[in-house]
């Protein structure tokens, strides 16, 4: 018999239809939500009415990651005058402003994949990807 753990006592021969099952059919195992997100990216393009580069389509990355000791982190990256199209596909000269959980601001240069706007800041290890799971991502990156 067992005690002090609140279940009754099965006899062996009943207790053989139940393996298997596993966790399956306690109550609590069902009915667990989906984890939280952590990270996300979105991305859009417009057209400046005013300013140096009025009229000339410009693109706009916004991501965002969450980290328990850091808290609410956001990367906020623009084209600029400066970025140059390259026959890969990439754009340098991406303009990134970081805001940290504790509204500590800070600049970095980035790389674009213009066709899905996904952003590469080589000094943080870091990519925005707007077109990375549900919602984008935005992390660290490895080199293979």
């Amino acid at each position: 018999m067992a005690y002090g753990n609140k279940r009754a006592y099965v006899p062996q021969e009943q207790r053989q239809s139940y393996q298997g099952n596993s966790y399956s059919n306690q109550s609590g195992y069902n009915n667990q939500q989906p984890a939280k997100k952590h990270s996300g990216a979105k991305t859009k393009k417009y057209y400046p009415k005013t300013g140096g580069n009025a009229g000339v389509e410009m693109t706009h990355t916004h991501g965002w990651m969450y980290r328990r000791r850091e808290g609410l982190t956001t990367f906020s990256c623009n084209t600029t005058s400066k970025s140059v199209l390259k026959e890969s596909g990439w754009m340098g000269s991406i303009a990134c402003e970081v805001i940290s959980g504790n509204k500590q601001k800070s600049f970095y240069w980035g790389t674009m994949e213009y066709k899905t706007g996904k952003v590469v800041i080589d000094s943080l290890g870091l990519v925005i990807s707007p077109k990375g799971g549900k919602g984008g991502y935005t992390g660290s990156f490895t080199n293979n």
